[in-house]
């Protein structure tokens, strides 16, 4: 049966040309295959549709000195600093804003936070001070206690709370 109607198909002249004017356009476009195994280069469309990559910002060595003095100048001149992404009034994400609503609820107000998406420089700097490689860092009396998963497991345990009562 579907031989027969395949047959049918074949000798109408509309179908027909159609079908021939689809296989040139479709064989320019790049040749698909039942399996799909062909190049995804696409180098040819245009600028807006190209991979882009973000630009690493060159920083003098005497910029980073600064900026780890400023680090340390902030660490040592408050009694708890977070590092965040966004500030205490508008994080920027889930884990920056839970690191906020844990210092409100344990009444946590003279705390200092650093924006470290609106500095390229300390985003990338307070990592390499602190070796440790996401936001939010959680400094309090110096010692840096964690990001989110450690206030997280602290809170639970009762340490955080114990922790906040000696400041």
């Amino acid at each position: 049966m579907i031989k027969r109607i395949s047959k049918q198909i074949l000798r109408m002249p509309q179908l027909y040309l159609t079908t021939r004017m689809i296989a040139p356009f479709s064989q320019h476009n790049h040749n698909h295959s039942h399996d799909h195994n062909h190049d995804h280069n696409h180098d040819h469309s245009h600028p807006d549709f190209q991979p882009q990559q973000k630009a690493q910002q060159q920083f003098t060595q005497e910029q980073i000195q600064q900026k780890h003095k400023e680090i340390d100048n902030i660490i040592k001149s408050n009694q708890v600093v977070l590092f965040m992404k966004g500030t205490p009034n508008q994080p920027m994400c889930g884990y920056s804003n839970y690191a906020v609503q844990v210092l409100q609820f344990y009444k946590v107000q003279n705390y200092h936070s650093v924006d470290i998406l609106s500095d390229p420089l300390m985003r990338e700097e307070i990592k390499k001070y602190s070796n440790w490689p996401t936001f939010p860092q959680l400094y309090v009396k110096q010692e840096l206690v964690g990001g989110c998963d450690i206030m997280m497991e602290m809170h639970k345990e009762g340490t955080l709370k114990e922790l906040f009562n000696k400041i």
